[in-house]
């Protein structure tokens, strides 16, 4: 039995109170240990994990007590992201929760669907009283990042208020199809909290998931997701709507090629060779994906068949025009400035510690995975500038 095959049995073993495959003797409780960590599917996975009896006493305490907190956690969580929500409307905080805040209570139990942080859109001339919400809950500004701030509250619990619903780093184009809240509808017997419709919810679920995708990867759990989703809610959408929201955003392709895999691999259809690889690739990068993959996503611009191991190299340490162009705007004018530029790049990398991993991968990395990843990233088809 593959590795996706017995995931996907304890998968749909949660989602349909069924009752999962006998774990290969091939894959050992570690390595399915990194796997759940990795993807934030320690739910999913160790409660079914739990069940077997020739588990080691003590690692069966140890995913136990994980299951315990996790279970803890969703209690607190959702506890908190209901007094945040009473909190913005008693204010008048025009407010839209996303992502998991929404996703948890889309699974058949909110346990079953991790998330760690709550993620909820303000409108920019709310942020201060939306502060004042949070500092009488408990929390405190940890920090301010590019389109977020993050509170916390000890021990665990984490709020990141947005105010906007995309990085405009990352894209420019998606950066100004999610701005504000134009595509939000108030939510029913609310006046301050806002919700999107099935199909915008959607069309921004895919949206995240592809950024992560294009910047580093993106885990499993976002095959799970769109399974769960479009299992309960696709008869009832309008798709024409959605499929021409997400041509739109430039994901369309994205969105055709993991709804494929997500249903594939969670309806026991036997994958392909291009599904199969991207399933490896997605389960290795995780929820957040690895520093390491953020090469792919221009290199594999690169229309050529066949790569060799001293192209990607020579690419990685003098990349192209249009690539440093993203970063060095002034490349523009004064394109002969490229080498200029190369040694900036270099020094940045190398006083500050940047691209330790990709240097790593670069050096170690095999011909054969180098064009099974370029493969994965053009039939993807993400087209992602921030200068679009």
């Amino acid at each position: 039995m593959q590795t996706y095959e017995y995931l996907a049995s304890v998968v749909n073993a949660q989602l349909n109170n069924s009752k999962a495959a006998k774990r290969p003797k091939e894959l050992d409780c570690e390595t399915l240990y990194g796997i759940a960590v990795r993807n934030h599917m320690v739910y999913l996975i160790f409660s079914e994990l739990v069940k077997e009896d020739d588990l080691d006493d003590q690692f069966k305490a140890s995913i136990q007590a994980m299951l315990k907190k996790s279970i803890l956690y969703t209690l607190i969580q959702t506890t908190e992201l209901s007094h945040m929500i009473e909190g913005f409307e008693k204010r008048g905080v025009k407010n839209l929760p996303l992502k998991g805040a929404v996703m948890k209570y889309i699974y058949p139990r909110p346990e079953q669907r991790e998330m760690s942080d709550i993620d909820v859109l303000i409108d920019d001339n709310d942020m201060p009283k939306a502060a004042e919400c949070l500092t009488e809950m408990g929390y405190g500004l940890k920090q301010a990042i590019k389109h977020h701030d993050v509170y916390t509250k000890p021990p665990y619990m984490l709020i990141e208020a947005h105010k906007s619903l995309y990085d405009k780093t990352v894209d420019g184009n998606q950066f100004r199809y999610f701005l504000g809240f134009d595509k939000a509808i108030l939510k029913e017997g609310c006046s301050s909290t806002y919700v999107f419709s099935n199909e915008d919810f959607y069309v921004y679920m895919i949206a995240h998931a592809a950024k992560h995708f294009y910047a580093m990867g993106c885990g499993i759990r976002n095959l799970v997701d769109v399974y769960v989703f479009l299992k309960k809610y696709r008869d009832v959408m309008d798709m024409d709507y959605t499929r021409r929201e997400l041509e739109k955003c430039g994901i369309a392709d994205f969105a055709k090629n993991i709804e494929r895999l997500a249903f594939d691999w969670l309806e026991g259809r036997e994958l392909d060779q291009f599904e199969q690889d991207l399933f490896q690739y997605m389960m290795d990068s995780g929820i957040y994906g690895k520093d390491e993959n953020g090469i792919w996503n221009r290199f594999c611009d690169e229309k050529k068949e066949n790569v060799t191991k001293f192209e990607l190299k020579r690419w990685y340490y003098f990349p192209p025009l249009y690539y440093m162009s993203e970063y060095y705007p002034w490349l523009e004018e004064k394109p002969y400035l490229l080498p200029i530029a190369w040694i900036i790049r270099f020094a940045r990398g190398l006083f500050m510690h940047k691209g330790a991993k990709k240097r790593d991968m670069v050096k170690k990395i095999k011909r054969d995975q180098i064009l099974v990843y370029k493969k994965i990233y053009q039939k993807m088809n993400l087209k992602f500038s921030s200068r679009s």
